[in-house]
Formats: C-alpha cells, sequence, structure tokens
C-alpha cells in the first residue's frame, strides 16, 4: 500500500472518530435533577440554548438565572419533532409565595417563592431555524419584565419517559468568539439530540472529503506532478470547506421539508454558498507547487479567518489553512517520497 492510500486511512479515521467525540451536546443536564444542583444559566438575557432528556416520569431538570432591574425573563420551551412527549416547565420567582393550578407534587418550591406553571401545548408547525438549520417545535413560552433583582428557577418535567426538550433563554444575539468559531461542532450537537446518527450528520462531509482527497491524488499521479506539504494541507482545507456546506444544505433540506419554504433559507444558503467559494479558492491555492509568495501566504491565512467567521470547514478546514500558510517550504526529495 502506497503513502497516497495510507493516508487517505489515515484521514478517514480520523474523521470518523474525531467528530464524536466533540459532537456533544452543548450542556450535559444529568446532574440538574434537583433544586440543588440547578444548572446556573450565565447572563440570562443573552441567547442560549441548552437540550436535554428527561429519562423517566417524573424526573424535573433545574435551572436558575440571576436577574436584575431592567431585564427580560423570555424562556422558549421546545421539542424536536411531532408525535414526541410534550413536557411542561415551571417559573419560580422570588416574592408572596403561590401557586398556579395543576403544580406536580414532585417539584419542591423553595421558600419565599412563587410558581407559575406554563403548560406545554403539541405544536401544530414547525418554524425554520437558519443558522442551525433545523425545523424549530416550540410548545411553550414565557415572558416577564423583571423590577426587582432576585435568583429566579426554571423547572422542566414531563409525564412521559425519555422526553427530549430544549431551552432557549434570553434575547440579546452576543457570542464570545471561542462560542463563534465552535458553533459548526455544537449545530452538530444539535442534530445528535435530533437523533440523527452521527454517520448521517457526516457522510456528506466524509464523502466530498474522501473522495476529493483520492480524485485529486490520482490526478496528480497521472500528471507526474509533486505537490509540497503546503499544497496538501490547502487541498484538505479546500475539500473540508466543501464538505461542512454540504452538510448545510443537506440539513436545509431535511428541515424544509418539515416547514416547507422559508424567507431564512436565504441566510442559511449564504453560510453554504461563502464555504464553497472559500473552498474552491483553497483548492486553486493547493495546486500551486512552487516555493510560496508572501501574497499566496496572506491569501492563506484570509481563507483560513473568513473560514471560521462564516463557520466552514468544521474548524479543522480553517486549522489546514492556517498550517498551509505557515508551513516552510519542503525539498523537491520530501514531495517526491509524498507521491
Amino acid at each position: 500500500m502506497n503513502l497516497r492510500w495510507q493516508l487517505a486511512i489515515l484521514l478517514v479515521l480520523i474523521l470518523c472518530f474525531a467528530f464524536p467525540v466533540n459532537a456533544h451536546v452543548p450542556v450535559s443536564i444529568d446532574g440538574n435533577y434537583d433544586i440543588i444542583t440547578a444548572l446556573l444559566v450565565e447572563k440570562p438575557t443573552r441567547s442560549f440554548v441548552v437540550y436535554g432528556d428527561l429519562h423517566k416520569a417524573g424526573d424535573v431538570a433545574w435551572y436558575q438565572l440571576q436577574m436584575n432591574p431592567g431585564d427580560r425573563l423570555v424562556v422558549s420551551l421546545m421539542v424536536p419533532s411531532y408525535n414526541t412527549p410534550i413536557p411542561d416547565m415551571i417559573v419560580m420567582s422570588p416574592g408572596v409565595t403561590s401557586y398556579s393550578e395543576g403544580f406536580p407534587k414532585t417539584v419542591s418550591v423553595p421558600q419565599g417563592y412563587s410558581a407559575e406553571i406554563i403548560k406545554g401545548q403539541p405544536p401544530h408547525k414547525a418554524e425554520y431555524e437558519p443558522f442551525t438549520p433545523a425545523a424549530v417545535f416550540e410548545v411553550a413560552s414565557y415572558s416577564k419584565e423583571i423590577t426587582g433583582p432576585g435568583l429566579y428557577y426554571l423547572a422542566v418535567f414531563s409525564p412521559a419517559d425519555d422526553t427530549r426538550y430544549s431551552i432557549a433563554t434570553g434575547y440579546a444575539e452576543e457570542f464570545t468568539p471561542s462560542e463563534w468559531i465552535f458553533v459548526p461542532l455544537n449545530v452538530i450537537s444539535t442534530h445528535l439530540w435530533e437523533r440523527q446518527s452521527i454517520i448521517t450528520i457526516l457522510t456528506p462531509f466524509l464523502a466530498v472529503v474522501v473522495l476529493g482527497f483520492v480524485m485529486i491524488s490520482r490526478r496528480e499521479k497521472r500528471k507526474g506532478s509533486h505537490l509540497t506539504c503546503s499544497c496538501w494541507l490547502a487541498t484538505i482545507a479546500g475539500l473540508c470547506y466543501i464538505g461542512g456546506a454540504a452538510i448545510t444544505l443537506v440539513q436545509l433540506v431535511r428541515a424544509i421539508a418539515v416547514t416547507g419554504p422559508s424567507s431564512s433559507i436565504v441566510l442559511t444558503l449564504i453560510f453554504a454558498i461563502i464555504p464553497i467559494a472559500l473552498g474552491i479558492w483553497a483548492l486553486r491555492m493547493g495546486r500551486t507547487s512552487s516555493k510560496r509568495t508572501m501574497k499566496e501566504r496572506a491569501s492563506l491565512a484570509l481563507i483560513a479567518i473568513l473560514g471560521l467567521i462564516f463557520w466552514a470547514g468544521l474548524v479543522i478546514g480553517p486549522l489546514l489553512a492556517i498550517g498551509a500558510a505557515v508551513i516552510p517550504y519542503q525539498s523537491k526529495s520530501f514531495q517526491t517520497k509524498i507521491q
């Protein structure tokens, strides 16, 4: 087996084993089944989504939110599909103790808190979410203007086993640089929560990257070309960009099959077309086997930066593009070994 096929097999193994390890639900809720271990939602006015699963009937997932005067407590409760168990939620506010009707016995309200139940309703229509992309099934919502500071509690419960839900809080669209960069991996986590298999999610990416790598390797062998390590890194980066866009397009089709057409599709297409264009640019940069100029290295660095901004290549692509930009020029003897 020549080195080219060894590299191809190694690439498949890396892609197959690396992503399931990283593609977890963004926030684990296994430990917040008691008010003492309630998950703290930092900056509750900032848009935030947590995905959870109530494994058994009677389980309660707890969240705590520190609110300040002038804030607005905004919460949405969602499920992954039609014909799935519908959870309810309870909002507990510091103040005069009072309970709404139908309060479950399995939930204990802290002393000095009022509790209001928001019953989940079976969704009649799914909304298209352009960034994931995905179909969103909202079953309950809550909004309240905060006049005094305090610690608020949110409890999610269901009378059924295996109830999957997601909680969206806040209204301010804010991201830290690291949160923005890792959105593509968190999106994969969302699809896993929807009960899509990791193979289903990654098949478009793997097909583009692996098949593209093999085809380009064969083309270079027929031409008798000797690509540098930098060229290979740029080439694989380009394939990762296009493969990531393929995942987005497949998920778009899956979502609109449920929700129907939406004007928000345009936004999804932007986050697919730009990575494809960057991928083609990187592939062209990968065809240059001569010593790289500073202009070419700057172009590869720009491809990497834009890839991070536009969620291209599942983070791997931009990292490879950075590597292609900074790696020293290799001698021809090294290139020949690669071939």
